[in-house]
């Protein structure tokens, strides 16, 4: 007998031992139902109403690119405000928003332009196709954007998410992945009605920089072409927002010119 005849019996009953001292798989996560999964999303839209934060963000499309470091402040559903800092801390562009007027300071420019909140006039920083509530929501994961109880849905357990759509199988209206790990929302595509979606979000890093919020979103439309990318370095929930936090003043120096309509 050599030993390589005698050492493999002994791995091989190691093994075995191993084998009988390690304890049982957990069964795997029951599949919860549309109403459960819905609950949970609608107890995590409840609880924000506001947020603050900062991060970096990136603007590509064919006309306009720009990115920075930016401070966001909102107050949901329509107040939103916008600073994006070039690598030496100097403003590139500032948006706020109340739900009725617009602001976007240029300093480059020596401008601040004030008019009334239209999807062209937003577009500094909200593409066209998604509204102003959408945006606000999109920010802080508050998904779904749509009411009631979704027309389908399914859980897909080789991935492990659960899908909603709302609307005909024809004509959706919004289709939401939401991971069974968490019940976060990972993935959502807006239609309104129309056969390809009006825009995609993929939202990731849940819990990263705050409790059940996002770290990186991103926002895609296609027509027109835009690409919005947020990554969360700080990120409050709820917090006591001035009057300031939320609206920009000219500088001195600077023009105040009325928005084109």
């Amino acid at each position: 007998m050599n030993l390589r005849t005698c050492i493999c019996p002994v791995l091989v009953l190691v093994a075995l031992a191993g084998c009988r001292g390690l304890p049982p798989a957990p069964p795997p996560a029951p599949a919860l139902s549309s109403a459960q999964v819905l609950a949970r999303l609608a107890a995590r839209r409840q609880t924000i109403q506001s947020f603050q934060g900062k991060g970096r963000i990136t603007y590509l499309s064919p006309q306009e690119n720009y990115s920075g470091s930016a401070r966001l402040a909102g107050r949901l559903p329509t107040t939103l405000k916008v600073g994006v800092l070039d690598f030496l801390g100097r403003t590139v562009v500032s948006f706020a928003v109340n739900g009725a007027e617009v602001q976007v300071l240029s300093p480059r420019e020596g401008k601040m332009f004030t008019g009334p909140a239209t999807p062209q006039s937003l577009a500094a920083f909200i593409p066209p196709a998604v509204t102003l509530p959408q945006a606000l929501h999109l920010l802080v994961g508050a998904l779904p954007l749509s009411q009631g109880a979704p027309a389908r849905f399914s859980f897909e357990p080789a991935q492990g998410l659960y899908r909603l759509a709302w609307g005909p199988e024809g004509a959706p209206q919004e289709r939401l992945w939401v991971s069974a790990q968490g019940l976060n929302p990972v993935r959502e595509e807006w239609y309104g009605g129309s056969p390809e979606p009006r825009f995609t979000a993929e939202l990731s890093g849940f819990g990263a920089v705050a409790p059940e919020l996002p770290e990186k979103i991103i926002l895609k439309t296609s027509r027109p072409q835009i690409e919005l990318r947020l990554a969360y370095q700080e990120l409050r929930l709820n917090p006591a927002l001035s009057a300031a936090d939320l609206t920009l003043q000219a500088p001195p120096g600077v023009a105040v010119v009325p928005l084109r309509p």
